[in-house]
């Protein structure tokens, strides 16, 4: 979804905790829950409702285990 008109897409379908989510998976694709906690200002439950959310959607994508791996936005 890199084009303008998917972009818009997904703004319209994502609320603004998931676009601020993406945007730090954007910059880690490595980023922890916890860390997503630190740069969102959201708690764990939260944050976890929100990327189960996105993935429900096939916005971002988890790559690999939970531990070691990281996280794909589509």
């Amino acid at each position: 979804m890199v084009n303008k008109s998917g972009e818009k897409m997904v703004n319209k379908l994502l609320n603004k905790s998931q676009l601020s989510i993406i945007k730090a998976i954007r910059n880690n694709p490595n980023i922890t829950i916890a860390e997503l906690g630190l740069e969102t200002g959201l708690g764990h439950t939260a944050i976890q409702n929100n990327l189960n959310k996105m993935q429900e959607l096939f916005v971002i994508e988890r790559i690999g285990s939970g531990k070691t791996g990281y996280w794909k936005v589509k």
